[in-house]
């Protein structure tokens, strides 16, 4: 086999290069005929990589340095990144039922980092090998973003992967400059990196490990205390000691029984006690609403957003709406309906005589039920006096703001409550540090966005009506600290809206519903999810996915949604792993600037008293 592969190599570019050539044709034709991508993003972007990777040369040593005595095995340093990334990506919700290869996927990589530490090869190499790792986990876990837009996609995976690199290039520095806090150094730049992926303008926190755990709930009951910063930990942890026991250090060797011991109960005991929380959960008891989430099943690409849009919504969601009140089992307390269902709404008249929704009003049965929740696209107009905000718009000399919102409407009293959208998908709905990056505003403006992006609010709130109701909208459902402020603000149950269309049936919208489990965990709230297109569903307060639709199915879901108080440990200290970890990292940056002056002193010094 070995042969056949040498004999054959030179023609693997060939191969791959007209695989993606054929993909991408593919892709084009599907586009002019209004049909989505599926998983081709996928093919297309394997092909490239797999391709640009049979172009490179064969790997060659330059150091001088002396060759580590630790059995690296007969992998090639590129072949255990790739192996590295083929973990991670497969390892990720989306192919696997459970979560095995995370818990190994870090072994040929830290094996990777012992390789390139003993061997002192350049920053650039280093770099590059975590780049050819991260790129292709990007790849595998998160190609469905293509099917949003190409140029999204790209700048997606390219930036995410370059962004992950920077933990892996740290741990490279340190292990070969301060050895004693080496593996320190695995821990807490990675777990910084995931802290601030959360916090800044190009977040993208989506593939933090801790989410890994999103499709069994069951393995991450003690979210409750760490949130995924410790799904993160226990993974690394895991790995570092299965890596430590299959390549043990001399002084080790004979104590291997214990290091494979250490393996064995750090990674059965967080399991044990997670199904002991599991089952300490009540999710029965209590108060509940009665609760019907609709899905009018529009593509959003081609459908949702296009002309006639606007009464083909009304009558699809009235429609679904009374056949839900038919079916229900006496007063419906909420129907909920997705994000951005409908548009053109002025915030301070949602019911205004532009406004879509009284004529939807005039359509349900608004005597069977209380509360009606749905997601809106607005604007607000700012009056003279009000302080602008910075995401001002101007139409003429007359300033506003777009909103991406929520809407609750009483259909006893005829009240209005909203809400504000308050974390945006960058690029998509946000453009990153406007301020820096002014400049491409004509060009921004030429291609139809907006450098202003949307308009939100300055903390959490909730709708108030038969419960206290948190509404996050599509993207907040991902962040988790940030998630709590709806409890602090006393919530006590989610109703999530959300369009997962962008993405076709592949696994982006499964694992955009299993990472809502993991805010169900960290909270103890009951969720309902209602989708445009996706999966809607009824989610406990364990994390459990109840009820669910499937993908590219009109409907609704109908259920009790149980009510709950109180604050758990990480919605009182919020993501406290991080902050550690991003303390450490700082700290182990520090010390080693000064281990590097240190060591250029001292050459320094040798340098002046040798002629």
């Amino acid at each position: 086999m070995l042969q056949l592969y040498r004999k054959y190599r030179r023609w693997l570019p060939f191969f791959f290069f007209g695989f993606a050539a054929a993909i991408a044709y593919s892709m084009y034709n599907r586009t002019t005929q209004e049909l989505l991508w599926g998983y081709r993003p996928l093919a297309l972007y394997l092909a490239l990589y797999f391709g640009y990777m049979s172009v490179q040369r064969r790997e060659k040593s330059t150091s001088t340095a002396p060759q580590s005595p630790t059995p690296t095995g007969p992998l090639t340093d590129r072949q255990l990144a790739i192996l590295g990334g083929t973990l991670l990506g497969l390892g990720y919700p989306g192919y696997l039922p459970y979560p095995i290869l995370l818990f190994v996927a870090w072994v040929p990589l830290l094996l990777l980092q012992q390789r390139l530490v003993a061997r002192g090869v350049s920053g650039r190499r280093v770099f590059g090998l975590g780049y050819a790792t991260f790129f292709l986990f990007n790849v595998l876990s998160t190609y469905w973003v293509t099917n949003t837009a190409l140029a999204a996609g790209l700048f997606a995976l390219i930036v995410n992967s370059f962004i992950m690199c920077l933990p892996w290039w740290l741990f490279n520095r340190v292990s070969r400059w301060a050895p004693r806090v080496s593996y320190l150094a695995f821990f807490t730049p990675w777990l910084a990196f995931e802290y601030f992926h959360y916090r800044w303008q190009l977040n993208w926190p989506w593939l933090d490990l801790g989410n890994g755990l999103g499709q069994n709930p069951w393995m991450a009951q003690w979210y409750e205390y760490t949130g995924t910063a410790g799904g993160s930990l226990w993974i690394l942890l895991v790995n570092y000691l299965l890596f430590r026991a299959l390549f043990p250090s001399k002084t080790a060797v004979g104590m291997r029984w214990r290091s494979w011991g250490a393996v064995v109960g750090v990674f059965v005991l967080p399991q044990v006690f997670s199904l002991l929380l599991y089952q300490r959960i009540d999710t029965e008891s209590g108060r509940s609403i009665y609760v019907v989430a609709i899905n009018p099943n529009a593509e959003p690409h081609f459908e949702k957003f296009g002309q006639g849009s606007e009464q083909a919504a009304i009558d699809s969601f009235s429609l679904l709406s009374q056949a839900a009140v038919a079916a229900a089992s006496g007063r419906l307390d909420y129907i909920v309906y997705p994000e951005t269902s409908f548009g053109g709404i002025n915030e301070d008249q949602p019911l205004g005589r532009n406004s879509p929704i009284p004529f939807l009003l005039e359509r349900l049965p608004t005597q069977d039920f209380d509360y009606l929740v749905t997601g809106i696209s607005a604007y607000h107009e700012f009056q003279a006096g009000e302080p602008l905000s910075k995401a001002v718009r101007y139409a003429g000399d007359r300033p506003y703001e777009v909103l991406n919102a929520a809407l609750q409407f009483s259909t006893a009293d005829q009240g209005v409550q909203t809400y504000r959208k308050g974390v945006f998908v960058p690029g998509a709905e946000s453009f990153p540090y406007a301020g820096l990056l002014g400049f491409l505003g004509p060009a921004v403006d030429q291609l139809g966005g907006s450098l202003a992006g949307y308009g939100t609010q300055p903390s959490r709130s909730t709708l108030d009506g038969a419960a206290r109701i948190g509404p996050a909208i599509c993207y907040e459902s991902v962040f988790g600290e940030y998630f709590t402020g709806y409890i602090k603000a006393g919530a006590e149950a989610i109703f999530v809206m959300t369009n997962d269309g962008w993405w076709d049936n592949t696994a982006g919208h499964r694992q955009h519903n299993w990472i809502a489990s993991l805010r169900a965990i960290e909270t103890r709230r009951a969720i309902v999810r209602a989708a445009n297109l996706g999966n809607c569903s009824f989610i406990n307060a364990r994390g459990q996915i109840v009820s669910a639709t499937n993908y590219d199915q009109m409907g609704y879901l109908l259920g009790h949604l149980q009510l709950r108080e109180g604050e758990t440990f990480y919605v009182r200290r919020g993501d406290f792993i991080g902050r550690v970890a991003a303390l450490l990292s700082l700290m182990l940056m520090l010390s080693l600037v000064a281990q590097r002056l240190r060591g250029e002193n001292e050459e320094g010094g040798l340098e002046e008293v040798n002629p």
